[in-house]
């Protein structure tokens, strides 16, 4: 083995070690929190009202957590602020991340909820984008999980060995930079399938509509919203769509997963097991809200405070039983940002290698 090699291999084992530890830091957000002028930002808010713009259609997890989160939120912050949901879909939750970034007031009173691999897409140098991961505040996320794909009964596949063969599988998926493009995409380059993979839906919400049509065959998204979700769900419970895979080294114990390979298991070289990896690093993050980086530190606080005590409130959690049986794996700000600055920390060679692939 060559010095350079030598160098290489050392510096991806750091990167590893780094994300490891980000996305398995603990998600409780009981950690002391930094004291805030209560009474400063009670002036600010009181009368106001915050946006959450929310990158993805009406009718998607994006969507539906973001109007849970507006309906109880506002009692936890100080002066009560009412707070509504504005959907701004568009290049693959771009134009929402853009917007909140250089367009929109920052001074607190917007939040951006948009497609975690976004991120991802800036650290590989993506085109249109127009913000900086590290300079965002992130108040949080709502799902530590992996994603995963299902298809329907009645398609050519009846597990993914087939598709790992060459049977066909069409796959409905948003614009590169979210998942549901980017976890199928990487998939095939690291594993040899070939889906086809069909964009242009604006949310989940359409392309769980699509597959019920028989428009496509399947479609990724977040495992637990798929589990816990309204229309996911009811196919998946009707018999009409099963899971096929899902990221990760490891498939998490349910009825619905078994015999659902993990995806790094299927891996035949360490490169294609690198690639899975780093795709999926983002996915602990799901549902992430941001604010700009000029809101002042008071606010962030009180946003970051307030987020953490709403997913934590009885009352939010049985509403959001009876809104589906929705479950949440809330991570707080702190490990958010420690999970970003992990993804654009990513090696060059395996940016390089992620970048022929998505931004082809």
């Amino acid at each position: 083995m060559s010095r350079l090699q030598l160098r290489r291999g050392i510096f991806f084992v750091s990167f590893l070690i780094t994300l490891i530890l980000a996305v398995h830091v603990p998600i409780a957000g009981s950690a002391e929190r930094p004291a805030i002028d209560e009474k400063a930002v009670a002036g600010f808010y009181r009368g106001k009202t915050i946006r959450i713009i929310v990158g993805a259609a009406p009718g998607g997890t994006y969507d539906i957590y973001s109007r849970l989160l507006a309906r109880h939120m506002p009692r936890y912050i100080p002066g009560n602020p009412t707070i509504v949901v504005q959907n701004r879909p568009g290049a693959g939750q771009l134009i929402a991340a853009n917007s909140v970034y250089n367009l929109e007031p920052k001074d607190g009173t917007v939040i951006a909820s948009f497609a975690e691999g976004l991120i991802l897409q800036q650290a590989m140098g993506a085109p249109g984008i127009q913000f900086d991961a590290a300079k965002y505040q992130w108040i949080g996320s709502a799902i530590a999980t992996a994603h995963a794909c299902v298809a329907r009964t009645d398609s050519a596949v009846a597990s993914f060995r087939d598709v790992v063969d060459g049977k066909p599988l069409t796959l409905g998926t948003m614009a590169p930079g979210g998942g549901t493009y980017d976890m199928p995409a990487i998939m095939n380059a690291a594993l040899g399938t070939q889906m086809k993979l069909v964009t242009g839906y604006r949310g989940v919400a359409e392309m769980v509509l699509a597959t019920e049509g028989k428009e496509v065959d399947g479609y990724c998204a977040s495992w637990l919203a798929i589990l816990t979700t309204g229309r996911h769900l009811q196919l998946l419970n009707g018999g009409v769509t099963r899971f096929m895979i899902i990221m990760g080294d490891k498939t998490p114990e349910h009825p619905l997963l078994r015999g659902v390979p993990a995806a790094e298991t299927l891996a035949k070289t360490d490169e294609a097991r690198q690639l899975l990896r780093a795709i999926h690093a983002s996915s602990q993050i799901t549902n992430p809200y941001v604010v700009h980086p000029d809101v002042p530190k008071d606010r962030i606080e009180a946003l970051r405070k307030a987020f953490w005590a709403t997913y934590t409130d009885p009352e939010f959690l049985a509403d959001a039983k009876k809104t589906g049986g929705i479950e949440f794996t809330p991570s707080n700000g702190e490990r958010v940002t420690q999970v970003v600055q992990a993804i654009l920390s990513t090696p060059p060679a395996v940016l390089a290698k992620m970048k022929k692939i998505l931004l082809q």
